[in-house]
């Protein structure tokens, strides 16, 4: 199936339980993903957001893909999977000379995909699944 293009709706924090929710929107439409996870991950996301974003996460990409994060592009952030209540995202990377997918927790992803500006797309088999229509 096509990937679906997304934007970052919302990221909203629940006063009461300290868990967090970020809202895909599909770009275009009135199609949402909401993505519940932990603080630690969604703080990742708000604060690339607010412009004040983790310093150690570009390093991160380092680890995850053997790459010298200043030398790749992140291509792009795939939602791929919704497997047992959880979101599973990959690394779209590029080099000159080595294109390549990396495993990525989600809330490392999409702040990777605000921070370089990369699009977040989304398997539509995952929207079927847990996406909302408005």
């Amino acid at each position: 199936m096509a990937p679906v293009e997304m934007v970052i709706d919302s990221v909203r924090r629940n006063s009461q339980s300290d868990e967090w929710t970020i809202v895909l929107k599909e770009k275009g439409k009135e199609r949402y993903l909401p993505i519940y996870m932990g603080s630690s991950p969604a703080s990742l996301v708000w604060l690339e957001l607010q412009g004040t974003g983790y310093s150690g996460l570009e390093d991160y990409v380092h680890c995850l893909s053997g790459i010298d994060p200043t030398a790749i592009e992140v291509e792009s952030v795939v939602i791929d999977r919704f497997e047992d209540n959880c979101f599973r995202a990959k690394l779209v990377l590029s080099q000159p000379d080595i294109d390549r997918e990396v495993d990525c927790p989600l809330g490392a992803a999409l702040a990777l995909a605000v921070r370089r500006k990369a699009p977040i797309f989304t398997d539509e088999a995952v929207l079927s699944k847990a996406a909302i229509a408005v």
